[in-house]
């Protein structure tokens, strides 16, 4: 267990890791404690720079004083009175200008649909067929491979039986999954005796009742159950275990993360039954079937295995308090048993020889055994698996799925090779922290009103249209509130996933080297974006906003509205087919000196480009006929076009942003913006 538990995370009473902020320290941090640091060391220097603040303050104060006094003004009715196109228009501009391409991403609407309903299974032949590029992977079941300039997806169900067995080979020789120390207090003899592995076994032992049986080398799978079975049992309370009305187990003065030996499943069957009473009622149905012969809270608790179904599920365990409940770590009795006996099994062969003669016990090391079943492959197939910031191959073409794997984990292995087998170093390169999804369900209710609020009144007070209503409020609640689908995963901080994680080694900024979660959750998870349900209550706030404007002006006492003049239209479209020209050489100047315009690694990029392009100068070619016409009332249609035009770019990467250039995906982004405010600028006159 001690090693999951580093400095940066604490041990909630849920059974839950959390992120101890204000021990995580970053870069940021440091650089302030440093500045401080040499303005308090009594340098002159130090001593100028920290005199210019009152100074200031003192001389504002003074000239402020000689001034006259201006009244304040209300700014709500003089923003409401501008006219609701050129409100629209300024706040676009000051809206998407200065805001990083990926918070752009996160605001976009038209992705909600994907994040209700989990990620869209699509697949395009064509993405199979390129050079991947191996700095970040990400190991996804069930869904499309996805390429990119700076990351990839592997389809992990193509990972074969072979290459994760090589793959657990690989981490068995760099990573222990115990520890040996010596006991904290005096062994109890007349309870236990120590085997020359380290492993405790009953004293006395009845032989005729245990009989050794061969069992083949420990899956992954065995590993991560290995792990489960000490995951934050308590190790204090004692469990007697009962067959045919015989006790033929005991917990009883049994060292803390110690290693029982079994002979055979039936011995295993007793530990873990025993193991699973000493959870949380969450985690196991056993620590409900157990009765308490006394008070205490310690016990002891009797089971008797005669009333077990040892086919059902008995545990629940969540490592990383992310996954919902069918994603948790669950197996049987027999399962874990079977587990447990491989394991322990593969520990007394390779154990040093004579190191229970010394004194010595083998501990169990929860930390370093569950990265042991991550990376030999155990949520390969229901989970997902990131391994980024490493050096990689770039001509990567024609490489299989297997290869690509073996090569990520044996790039892992070299950073871990100091640490594996330490039990405090190791701890300091893993976490899992984050927020308990109940405590998210408050933020969820406040982000829905607040939603639907923004809406109602950025109809209410300016013209924009669904599409533009809908953005701009999620501008608000990005990264701050949380919906349906934050519900679903955890609220989490900017740039935490949900997950385990382990730091690269020796990086002083603490970069992330793997993500590991239980649930298929999408491989980059940025902020608390707003996702269809959130989108779709903005939606009807906003035509409710259009229908019922003039009774909330006039309740509210606003002024009375102005039609927007007609140069403020014509202004949007030509800052819209201008960003849009921008794209456009910007794409023509790249594919002149490249001439990769056809490769199957540019798809994303054309479908960027067939998706945003076409569609901008078709909005603003109706804008115009529209406004000579006369049939500015047909406005929506312009609003609809921008939202469906969205579709290819969701689609793309399962609805994450997808690996492009940033300045021009920033300049798509905008000009998307733009596109809206065209068509709310019509509708305001």
């Amino acid at each position: 267990m001690s090693s999951l538990l580093q400095p940066e995370t604490k041990f909630s009473s849920q059974g839950k890791f959390t992120q101890n902020v204000g021990e995580f320290r970053t870069h940021g941090d440091q650089t302030a404690d440093d500045t401080i640091l040499r303005v308090s060391s009594g340098s002159r220097q130090g001593f100028k720079i920290s005199l210019r603040i009152p100074i200031t303050l003192c001389a504002t104060a003074i000239i402020a004083s000689s001034l006259p006094l201006v009244a304040a003004q209300a700014p709500a009715n003089d923003l409401v009175s501008w006219p609701a196109g050129l409100l629209l228009l300024a706040t676009v501009l000051y809206a998407a200008l200065g805001t990083s391409p990926d918070l752009l991403w996160d605001i976009e609407p038209l992705t909600g649909f994907f994040l209700f309903d989990g990620l869209p299974k699509i697949s395009i032949p064509a993405m199979r067929r390129v050079n991947w590029v191996a700095s970040a992977c990400h190991f996804v079941p069930g869904i499309r491979s996805a390429y990119g300039q700076s990351n990839f997806w592997v389809r992990s169900n193509d990972i074969t039986a072979d290459a994760r067995a090589q793959a657990l080979e690989k981490v068995l020789s760099q990573l222990k999954c115990i520890t040996y120390r010596p006991a904290e207090e005096p062994l109890d003899t007349t309870m236990w005796s120590l085997t020359s592995a380290g492993m405790l076994k009953k004293s006395p032992i009845d032989s005729d009742s245990s009989y050794e049986v061969k069992c083949p080398f420990p899956t992954a799978r065995d590993f991560l159950l290995f792990a489960a079975i000490d995951y934050h049992a308590f190790r204090e309370w004692e469990v007697q275990i009962y067959l045919k009305e015989l006790l033929v187990f005991s917990t009883k003065n049994m060292p803390p993360s110690s290693i029982i030996d079994v002979k055979n499943e039936e011995e295993a069957i007793q530990v873990v039954a025993a193991q699973m009473v000493r959870r949380p009622h969450s985690q196991s149905p056993l620590r409900g079937m157990a009765e308490k012969t006394n008070d205490d809270e310690r016990g002891p608790y009797v089971l008797d295995l005669e009333k077990l179904n040892r086919n059902v599920p008995v545990c629940a365990i969540d490592f990383h308090s992310y996954a919902p409940e069918e994603h948790k770590v669950s197996a049987t009795l027999s399962e874990l048993a079977r587990s447990y006996f491989r394991v322990v099994t593969y520990l007394k062969n390779n154990s040093p020889p004579g190191i229970g003669l010394s004194g010595q016990i083998a501990r169990i090391e929860v930390g370093q055994t569950l990265w042991i079943s991550i990376l030999g492959g155990a949520i390969l197939d229901t989970g997902r698996v990131t391994i980024q910031n490493l050096p990689g191959r770039w001509g990567s073409k024609n490489m299989s799925a297997d290869d690509f794997f073996l090569d990520r984990v044996n790039s892992v292995l070299q950073q871990l090779a100091p640490y594996g087998g330490t039990a405090t170093e190791f701890s300091d390169l893993v976490f899992s922290g984050g927020i308990n999804r109940r405590s998210a369900i408050p933020f969820f209710i406040a982000g829905l009103f607040g939603q639907i609020i923004v809406c109602y009144f950025l109809s209410v007070g300016t013209s924009s249209g669904i599409w533009t209503s809908v953005a701009f409020a999620n501008s608000l609640y990005a990264g701050r509130l949380t919906d349906w689908h934050s519900v679903y995963y955890g609220k989490r901080s900017v740039n935490a996933q949900p997950g385990m994680k382990m730091y690269v080694p020796g990086s002083p900024s603490k970069e992330l080297m793997i993500i590991a979660t239980f649930d298929r959750s999408t491989p980059k998870e940025g902020n608390l974006r707003p996702g269809f349900l959130m989108n779709t209550m903005g939606l009807v706030a906003a035509i409710l906003g259009a229908i019922f404007a003039d009774q909330t002006r006039r309740a509210l006492g606003f002024a009375p509205s102005q039609e927007t003049h007609a140069w403020v239209v014509y202004t949007t479209v030509v800052l819209c087919i201008g960003t849009t020209l921008m794209i456009t050489s910007m794409l023509l100047v790249q594919q002149s000196h490249e001439r990769t315009w056809w490769n199957d690694a540019e798809l994303p990029t054309r479908w960027m480009a067939h998706s945003t392009l076409p569609c901008s100068i078709a909005v603003c070619v109706l804008a115009v006929v529209f406004k000579l016409k006369g049939w500015a009332h047909l406005w929506p249609i312009l609003d609809a076009i921008t939202w469906i035009s969205g579709a290819p770019l969701g689609i793309i990467e399962n609805g994450r942003f997808f690996s492009a250039d940033d300045n021009m995906m920033h300049l798509v982004l905008l000009n998307r913006w733009m596109m809206g405010a065209v068509a709310s600028a019509l509708g305001s006159t």
